[in-house]
């Protein structure tokens, strides 16, 4: 990975790596099981709360995982499966988010050859992460909160020249973290910042991302990262609509801004 540093500590982490199957690894590239996995957004690199991970589930399941304390949410950005919480089966397509409860043991499970990427993100950030438990399948029909959200069945929300679609929130019963969907025109929008820290990954398009004293540009596949009270913008240079996946902690609204 290639990290372009910007004003405030906020970056844009270009995925120069390659984490699928016929790729040469490197030191940013993770294997676990079935999955293969890169960190863009971590303490490492200077976030104080919050985690992002980009992975790829090859066919068969995945080592199950557990967090002891964070909430972690997953969008399917390509690919099909199913993920087990505490042996609950919940099927995955395009556009599917799921909120991991803190606690719960999850697992990935990809019935086919062709590849299931999934982005990843924990706040607050788990360092020890407990893998490999044993999951008994529960196929008693789901009676708690609904876990999963598929972004065709939200509503575009518009802010200005920009629409969004909240997934997994409170609605979930996720208290500290919110994830969306955001829509960004080509265009510029005005300096402003946030009282959150904020996770991005770039889903389609191209663009800018600035700050007070600093720029960096961005494809489909990077992820940016902006500190809690950083001026920042984002544009897009192209002639098509950007599609990037947000996250931030603590909860709120992707809407509520403050312009400087």
């Amino acid at each position: 990975m290639k990290i372009k540093r910007l004003h405030g500590g906020a970056a844009v982490i270009e995925a120069v790596d390659c984490i699928e199957d016929d790729c040469i690894e490197d030191d940013s590239t993770k294997v676990e099981g079935t999955r293969r996995y890169r960190i863009p957004v971590s303490r490492r690199m200077g976030a104080r709360d919050i985690a992002q991970s980009v992975s790829i589930y090859s066919a068969g399941r995945a080592p199950s995982r557990r967090n002891r304390e964070g909430e972690e949410v997953l969008y399917v950005v390509r690919g099909a499966g199913a993920c087990y919480i505490d042996g609950q089966r919940y099927e995955l397509e395009p556009g599917t988010g799921v909120f991991i409860p803190p606690g719960s043991v999850y697992q990935i499970e990809n019935p086919a050859d062709a590849k299931l990427e999934i982005v990843s993100v924990c706040c607050p950030e788990e360092t020890d992460v407990e893998t490999a438990f044993s999951i008994e399948e529960n196929n008693a029909p789901v009676t708690a909160l609904k876990l999963t959200v598929r972004e065709s069945d939200r509503k575009a929300i518009q802010t200005g020249d920009r629409t969004f679609k909240l997934l997994i929130n409170q609605e979930a019963g996720c208290r500290h973290v919110t994830q969306f969907i955001g829509v960004i025109p080509p265009g510029r929008a005005a300096m402003h910042h946030h009282t959150y820290e904020e996770a991005i990954y770039i889903i389609e398009g191209a663009g800018r991302v600035w700050t007070e004293a600093g720029s960096a540009d961005f494809k489909p596949g990077a992820s940016i990262y902006l500190p809690r009270g950083v001026s920042h913008s984002l544009e897009n240079t192209g002639e098509t609509n950007i599609r990037l996946l947000g996250v931030f902690y603590p909860s709120g609204s992707p809407a509520v801004r403050y312009d400087d």
